[in-house]
């Protein structure tokens, strides 16, 4: 059993001294989805093991990882017509599929297409994807406007009565990759719940944050929002946010990106064009209940831009973000929901 105390990580600022005899706060770190969880919690008597930790995210990997040759998402992809969701004989990853398959569509519905799971042909083509492509060195406009015929959430046709999802074309491939890592930390939240009964805790996978109780201190989580500069440290943070109760994921295309002719290629696809979108907004943070969805609308709002996001975001009482983006005095400014402006702190 491998246990760490009072570890720091990218994003969360936390303290590990216990507060009393009788509950003891640990920390469970390790990897998983091609990043690392730390996992911190308040436990008593009962409390799960790194090997339990390991299983959960193991069967969500085996459910949600386009990595995975033989996962669920995998099964789709390399199927002409699609799949049978209920005669998928391991339940847990039947259940995993199809819980991606509705946070995607609420999200795609929502954001007006700019969220799209669709998109794994252009993620391979712009080497971002499973197939492991190298970064392009000249970019193919015919390539990618052909690629465009098998994306889009619409070509899917879902039935919820016995689970299926079908393709009007063999060439579709899904890619949960903006919603996964989130929804893997409601998965682990509510197993430490319901099984461990454990509500004192903070789950991070990759940056992306739920937080439930307190910390050792008997204080709110507090998160760390990265200053989105391409030389920043990684521990460099623009604001710090009072988390309880609740979800936060970051977005952004100041980390992950390769140059091709002086060009800037970023991860975050735009479903509408077929190309990786640049616009005026460098970060993008969404704070919700469900992690899952907060993972996928701070993607959707990059795609977006900054005017858009804000719109979508306003729209719904549920969601609250936190902008970085660059005004038209090319000036960096930040917009932050009212409803949790007491909340969020300067670092600097």
């Amino acid at each position: 059993m491998k246990y760490f105390f009072c570890y720091s990580s990218l994003l969360i600022l936390i303290a590990c001294d216990s507060t009393t005899a009788e509950e003891k706060y640990l920390e469970i770190a390790g990897e998983t989805m091609g990043t690392y969880y730390h996992i911190t919690f308040g436990a008593q008597d009962k409390y799960p093991e790194k090997s339990d930790l390991d299983r959960w995210l193991k069967d969500l990997n085996q459910a949600l990882s386009t990595y995975v040759e033989n996962s669920t998402i995998s099964d789709f992809n390399r199927s002409d017509r699609g799949i049978s969701v209920a005669d998928i004989a391991d339940k847990k990853l039947a259940t995993y599929f199809f819980e991606n398959i509705k946070i995607s569509r609420e999200i795609f519905k929502k954001s007006n297409g700019f969220f799209d799971p669709t998109v794994m042909p252009l993620v391979n083509y712009w080497g971002f994807g499973y197939d492991h492509n190298q970064p392009l060195t000249v970019i193919d406009t015919q390539k990618v406007d052909s690629l465009e015929q098998f994306v889009g959430f619409e070509k899917l046709q879902i039935s919820s009565d016995k689970p299926t999802v079908s393709k009007s074309n063999p060439g579709i491939e899904l890619d949960f990759s903006a919603v996964a890592k989130g929804y893997a930390i409601d998965v682990v939240s509510h197993l430490l719940e319901d099984s461990f009964d454990i509500h004192d805790y903070l789950v991070d996978i990759g940056g992306e944050s739920r937080a439930s109780g307190v910390n050792s201190e008997g204080n709110v989580w507090r998160i760390g929002i990265s200053e989105p500069m391409e030389n920043s440290p990684l521990n460099s943070y623009k604001f710090i946010v009072q988390l309880k109760d609740k979800s936060i994921a970051t977005s952004g295309n100041y980390r992950n990106f390769y140059e091709v002719g002086g060009r800037k290629i970023s991860h975050t696809m735009n479903p509408k064009t077929g190309f990786f979108e640049r616009n005026d907004l460098l970060s993008a943070s969404i704070m919700t209940d469900e992690c899952g969805y907060a993972d996928g609308y701070a993607t959707a709002c990059m795609a977006m831009g900054f005017d858009a996001a804000r719109k979508m975001i306003e729209s719904d009482a549920h969601l609250n973000a936190i902008f970085i983006y660059i005004d038209t005095d090319n000036q960096i400014k930040h917009y932050i929901t009212p409803q949790i402006r007491e909340f969020v702190t300067s670092s600097n």
